[in-house]
């Protein structure tokens, strides 16, 4: 052994500290080793797969989708929606109502296409940070099932968006685990997550446009209708032809804003029309087309709210020559198949419109409006 070396070796203090010095060298290279060898075999080992395997190729026979929420002390909410045997979808709760088909197609594609993108903790203690805790243990998560028969073929509890809410593709993420399963992941895939019944109806309601409105009769049946209406559909504005002598409209803004009341609105909820009585005085309004199509909305109201029914003829005497009364005559029966058998919640801003007097939407005439 060299001089030098043996000089330090003898010296203890120093060899003992070159020995922890090389100790540590070796233990930070066996460690960093561990961690490729770790992070790689996690990443050849996990490949994202569905949380339900084959169930893309089932959708077609789901005839029961139950969304399942917590109300906190007041326990759970369930959303059950059902298809007939028309193919179509309705909600339970609002007698068949139906429900917008476009959130149905979102839930069973959303469910048949999620993937489990990432694995994350079994470790039920830490559910809830992920937000999910189940709906009856007071947990966010919100559980979504969908049902052949009374066979379940997909049950998913759904919690918290990451805050990397996509991946590098642009697809959606979101913390999930399978009903019953303590395992959980960052999925990726996208669902709607509505939990009231009146968010999935079909908002589809009065869809009379501007262009096919002739006249609008508020009060109609009454010793006192306010009757606006324009002679075709070229003229812009609205006008109120049975104002009384000395009397002027408020302005065309307000005339034409409750002639069009009802367009491109919806409602605020529904139920069946055999719920809802209305008294044989109930205001009543008349939407008359330009074609010849009549729809009478009658309204009434019950819990402090404002509901409405509707119902639909062809008169040909209300039509302008050379209309189409084949199509007056199935755009009334059209009227009546989606609307007859329900009656609706109005918003509020739409019935009190709806319901103004002569005297509300004229005012006396002074030397200014000479």
């Amino acid at each position: 052994m060299p001089a030098s070396l043996h000089s330090l070796w003898e010296n203890r203090p120093l060899r003992n500290l070159v020995l922890l010095a090389a100790a540590t060298v070796v233990a930070v290279i066996a460690a960093a080793v561990a961690v490729v060898t770790d992070r790689s075999s996690v990443e050849t080992s996990f490949v994202p797969h569905p949380l339900f395997a084959g169930l893309d190729t089932r959708l077609d026979q789901v005839d029961r989708i139950v969304y399942t929420a917590s109300q906190g002390m007041h326990g759970v909410s369930r959303v059950v929606m059902l298809r007939n045997t028309d193919g179509v979808w309705g909600a339970e709760a609002r007698g068949g109502y139906p429900v917008d088909p476009e959130l149905i197609k979102k839930t069973l594609l959303g469910l048949g296409d999620m993937e489990a993108y990432e694995p994350r903790t079994a470790n039920p203690e830490w559910h809830r940070n992920l937000g999910l805790m189940q709906p009856e243990d007071i947990g966010s998560a919100i559980r979504v099932e969908l049902f052949r028969g009374e066979e379940r073929m997909a049950g998913l509890l759904v919690g918290k968006v990451p805050e990397r809410a996509v991946d590098v593709q642009g697809e959606g993420l979101i913390y999930v685990r399978r009903d019953g399963e303590d395992q959980s992941w960052l999925a990726r895939g996208r669902l709607p997550l509505l939990k009231t019944v009146t968010e999935w109806l079909d908002p589809t309601f009065v869809d009379i446009s501007r262009n096919e409105l002739a006249r609008v009769t508020l009060w109609g049946g009454t010793e006192t209708p306010v009757i606006i209406e324009r002679a075709s559909r070229d003229e812009s504005d609205f006008s109120i032809v049975n104002i009384p002598a000395g009397r002027i409209t408020r302005g065309a803004p307000v005339v034409n804003g409750v002639a069009t009341a009802i367009s491109g609105k919806s409602f605020d909820d529904v139920a069946p029309a055999d719920t809802l009585d209305l008294p044989e005085n109930a205001p009543t309004v008349y939407f008359d087309t330009f074609d010849g199509v009549r729809l009478t909305m009658s309204m009434g109201g019950q819990g402090g709210a404002l509901w409405a029914k509707f119902a639909a003829e062809a008169d040909p005497a209300l039509a302008v020559p050379d209309a189409d009364a084949d199509a007056a005559a199935a755009r009334a029966a059209e009227f009546n198949e989606r609307l007859g058998a329900w009656v609706y919640k109005l918003p509020q801003d739409l019935g009190g419109q709806l319901t103004q007097t002569m005297d509300l939407l004229t005012r006396e005439s002074g030397p200014a409006d000479l």
